[in-house]
């Protein structure tokens, strides 16, 4: 498979800053809305000596247009392209995480904690409840199976479109709608700025 993630055009070396809403987010950051779509905001480091923002934008565009042609239909578009003070800011969007994982070639689920379990994602993990206590190891928290959840396998921000209930152990929680994926979790050198070695998983009510 033709591989279209942004990975190939960016050298993937997250800003570990501030967030926001996702059109302003400081690092690289992903968010679902109630229709399924995904926003992914991807926040990069930029040397216009490597190539002009213009150059940027055309190879995006080159690998969504690909995409779509190959999947019949507008299933990934690009929002906005912007490079200031060597950063590149990408906002990208997917027609559903489908989308998101066939381009990106990354493993991303959303849905309801059920679903996930029945698409067999793992929940045999500890997990920080909002206040970032440990709660139950290697279960579903009690109550959580009609809950939201986002699983992601690559460093980047949960933008929860809700308040998060629980997270597993390896996310950092950094507000009440926002947690990132630590990158220290046993990656190879090939896979270290794409792929992490465990899932990341967000639990949160609408």
């Amino acid at each position: 498979m033709k591989k279209y993630s942004m990975a190939l055009l960016l050298t993937l070396s997250l800003v570990l800053t501030g967030c926001g809403g996702i059109a302003k987010a400081e690092e690289t950051t992903v968010t679902v809305d109630d229709d399924g779509r995904i926003t992914q905001a991807l926040v990069e480091n930029f040397s216009l000596d490597t190539y002009s923002s213009q150059e940027l934008e055309e190879q995006i565009k080159g690998l969504i247009d690909a995409y779509n042609e190959e999947n019949q239909g507008q299933k990934v578009s690009m929002e906005s392209c912007q490079v200031k003070n060597e950063k590149a800011r990408v906002l990208l969007e997917y027609a559903s995480a489908a989308d998101y994982r066939a381009f990106n070639l990354v493993d991303f689920f959303t849905g309801t904690v059920e679903e996930a379990q029945q698409e067999g994602y793992s929940f045999d993990c500890a997990f920080l409840d909002a206040a970032g206590k440990t709660v139950d190891d290697g279960t579903v928290p009690d109550g959580c199976a009609e809950m939201q959840v986002v699983i992601v396998k690559e460093p980047v921000c949960v933008l929860a479109p809700g308040e998060i209930r629980y997270v597993s152990s390896n996310m950092e929680l950094l507000d009440k709608n926002r947690a990132r994926l630590v990158s220290d979790t046993g990656l190879t050198d090939e896979n270290a700025q794409v792929v992490t070695d465990a899932y990341g998983i967000v639990i949160y009510e609408k």
